[in-house]
């Protein structure tokens, strides 16, 4: 009896001391599964916002890209008129409004004017059709710079006749642009045109400059005739964006490198993790902007954050039901050693879904390197893996001393099917153009879609340019066939500019000839291939 007794304050203690081990096992185990769920939780959240980050900035580069071209076309239209008149650039800007340029509040010719000349240039202007236009000065400068004609897409103030001179952010902005020759953009400000606005409705904003050039595609020599300038409300041009991009899940604040907010969304509350924040610097317009990151509590329902906590309160609740069966069970050996087996059988299916998860990240990391480098629409290479192959294939040519082309192709027509038969038409359009170029091409050439209508192919392996010719040929024929699109035929045309690699050429060399070809191919009739003159 004695015995019995001596052993059972023993067998009591000895309960108690399993209760507690199998508690500071379970909560061990709890927690080292709760450390290993949350850091699979950050590592995904973490490459969510680098795949944000990354779209974010492909999407700002490629909308300022995508005005900026609308700007440049206006501009080799402006420099293509003899004595531009007022009727003149009413049609050529006709096409442009609000609904085509969210965010823009007008586009505008500027003409530099020496102090001396004002008044001579008041009289020139007037007899070109801007009838009533009056100049006026910004005193304490020798040089002006002032607005001719303008289109405005909103209701503020006509500009014609302001002297642009009065701000800053415009002078270094005309600048730029006059003596780098081509596409820039202005620190960030507010337009003058919105001086007049109340303080509520004032947006930090931009502009954008393109310099004119009259006798370009001529023999006249080229001569610089004035700029187009595209203002930009900095909100209402990146707002929508960023949020769609974002899948209103990301707080974005754009800035320029004085720390000026260009734009700003915020749709939810910020997640205080310094860990997930994400920064892209892109260059617009040669400036640079800054892109700033940070999710936010939407993002919790695009992820598996908070995962981690419900296994961390799934093991506190295992090891306490653990620890209560085997206090009650403490005699029983065998089915505590159940219980253990259970446990471990349990830990190894959480391994196996950590695996799983780990799996399907590696899926989804690659999924995301398939989209960095080529074009949703098409399928074809993007502009930043065409980059890369023209710059492979310019060092492996320059080894071997041979030669390849670059074709650049622009739709002719797409416009007017893409506005008159709307978007879903005019994506058909891009997609069955991208099938036909890569018919007929070798496994060594790429085909890439360059942004908008435009198309970029690289032959490798050739004798001279003449070899390139019957592929420009065959991309114009095969473009030109009808496309059916729901039974009704569309109909659009190529016109290609060919460039070689030449000694000394670059690949930004190359690309500029093989665009300056497709131009001049443009504008001398269209549905025609033009070579470049390299050198």
């Amino acid at each position: 009896m004695s015995i019995v007794q001596n052993r059972s304050p023993r067998r009591r203690w000895t309960g108690v001391v399993l209760v507690v081990l199998v508690l500071l096992a379970g909560s061990a185990v709890s927690v080292a599964a709760f450390v290993a769920v949350e850091a699979g939780e950050d590592r995904y959240a973490g490459q969510v916002m680098d795949r944000y980050a990354d779209d974010m900035a492909e999407t700002v580069i490629d909308r300022v890209a995508r005005y900026g071209a609308t700007l440049s076309d206006l501009a080799y239209a402006v420099g293509a008129q003899s004595g531009l008149r007022r009727d003149a650039f009413t049609r050529i800007s006709a096409g442009l409004d609000a609904t085509r340029l969210p965010g823009a509040t007008a586009v505008g010719f500027v003409a530099p004017v020496a102090t001396d000349q004002i008044a001579a240039a008041q009289r020139l202007w007037r007899a070109r059709g801007a009838t009533g236009l009056r100049l006026a000065p910004t005193s304490g400068t020798s040089s002006h710079e002032f607005v001719i004609y303008e289109k405005a897409f909103d209701d503020q103030q006509n500009m014609q006749g302001t002297d642009l001179a009065i701000s800053p952010a415009l002078t270094t902005v005309l600048s730029m642009a006059r003596h780098s020759g081509t596409l820039a953009m202005s620190p960030g400000y507010q337009l003058l045109r919105d001086r007049w606005r109340s303080p509520e409705e004032r947006q930090t904003s931009a502009v954008l400059a393109a310099p004119v050039y009259t006798g370009l595609g001529s023999t006249a020599p080229d001569e610089f005739e004035g700029w187009v300038v595209m203002g930009l409300r900095g909100q209402d041009y990146l707002a929508q964006t960023l949020l769609s991009q974002g899948d209103d899940a990301v707080e974005v604040t754009v800035t320029d490198v004085a720390g000026t907010v260009i734009a700003s969304v915020s749709p939810g509350d910020r997640l205080p993790d310094a860990s997930l924040a994400r920064q892209q610097t892109v260059t617009v317009g040669q400036r640079r902007w800054q892109l700033a990151m940070w999710p936010t509590t939407r993002l919790l329902t695009t992820t598996d954050r908070g995962l981690s906590r419900l296994t961390l309160a799934a093991g506190a609740a295992l090891s306490v039901m653990l620890a209560a069966m085997t206090g009650i069970l403490a005699g029983s050996r065998n089915r505590a050693l159940e219980h253990v087996d259970r446990a471990t059988s349990e830990l190894r299916d959480d391994i196996t879904r950590r695996e799983l998860v780990e799996a399907r990240l590696l899926e989804r990391e690659e999924q995301l390197q398939e989209l960095a480098f080529h074009d949703p629409l098409t399928g074809l290479a993007n502009r930043l893996l065409f980059y890369d192959r023209l710059t492979h294939a310019l060092a492996n040519h320059v080894r071997g001393n041979r030669t390849f082309a670059v074709l650049f192709i622009d739709l002719d027509g797409f416009k007017q099917v893409n506005d008159q038969r709307g978007h879903t038409a005019g994506d058909t359009v891009l997609r069955v153009v991208a099938a036909r170029l890569r018919t007929g091409l070798r496994a060594g050439d790429t085909v890439a879609r360059f942004g908008g209508d435009e198309f970029a192919i690289i032959i490798e392996s050739l004798t001279g340019i003449a070899d390139a010719r019957p592929t420009a040929e065959r991309v114009i024929g095969v473009v030109q066939e009808p496309i059916d699109i729901d039974g009704l035929p569309a109909k659009v045309s190529a016109s290609v500019g060919i460039a070689v690699n030449h000694p000394g050429a670059t690949a930004d060399d190359i690309i500029r000839e093989a665009d300056a070809a497709m131009y001049t191919a443009k504008t001398g009739g269209k549905n025609q291939y033009a070579e470049a003159v390299s050198g």
